[in-house]
């Protein structure tokens, strides 16, 4: 099995750190969706993981942001879950594109710690080996709120069938100690220990956009990419069966 995965923030639309997609004109925000659907059309990965996705609302502009990225992009299966919001104002999450179908889908939001409520969807590729994947957001401002949620996400994915795994996302985090190292620990995961940071915002510079992948499958590549269509930057991994996996 080769797979090659991609996770980005796509900051509701708008790419500056304060996102207000509702002020600006409709063709704009149009723009940045259809350039991020260029940058998942170059890329070509098998599954991609967004997150700040919002469904049709007042702060969307009315588009629908996910349909329109898949639609654009050319991903035929997408799973979308809601976190947070308000009818008709706003409606945002997280969201699973992929090429190929999807089953046992699930989608989360942890408790209600802050307004802004954050989550999770999950669903793994159709098949007997296919694999699960994550698209998981986390609290940007609370490592107390971190840890719970990651417990949370820890206690749900061990109620699943075993399949080798995927989580990426936003981890909104890289505090020794914190969520990636805490997820990696409890459910037999990895990540290359560096990367380039993917929050470059002025005194921010973090990595906080990670993949992470179970010990079944191995990295034979891992990049942050550079282009600037939102706030943060996009990670691309391939991946790859390890060869006593592959052959059991």
């Amino acid at each position: 099995m080769r797979l090659k995965v991609l996770t980005l923030n796509v900051a509701h639309g708008a790419p500056f750190a304060v996102p207000m997609p509702f002020l600006r004109r409709r063709s704009a925000l149009l723009g940045t969706l259809d350039r991020m659907a260029a940058l998942l059309s170059r890329e070509a990965a098998d599954v991609v993981a967004l997150q700040e996705a919002d469904r049709s609302s007042l702060f969307s502009g009315r588009v629908d942001q996910v349909a329109r990225i898949a639609e654009q992009a050319g991903y035929p299966h997408v799973h979308h879950g809601v976190h947070s919001g308000v009818p008709g104002l706003f409606a945002q999450g997280t969201a699973l594109l992929c090429r190929h179908p999807l089953e046992s889908r699930d989608t989360a939001h942890f408790g209600r710690d802050r307004r802004m409520d954050k989550g999770y969807v999950v669903a793994t590729l159709a098949g007997e080996r296919g694999p699960e994947v994550v698209s998981l957001h986390l609290d940007p401002f609370s490592a107390a709120v971190r840890q719970r949620q990651v417990d949370r996400l820890i206690h749900a994915l061990r109620q699943r069938p075993e399949r080798p795994r995927v989580v990426m996302g936003d981890f909104n985090a890289e505090d020794v100690d914190g969520p990636v190292v805490h997820l990696c620990a409890a459910l037999g995961l990895h990540t290359p220990a560096d990367g380039e940071p993917t929050y470059p915002v002025p005194n921010a510079r973090q990595r906080l956009d990670q993949v992470l992948i179970s010990h079944a499958l191995r990295f034979t590549r891992y990049e942050r990419l550079p282009d600037t269509v939102s706030d943060h930057h996009a990670v691309v991994a391939e991946l790859t069966l390890q060869p006593s996996t592959a052959t059991s």
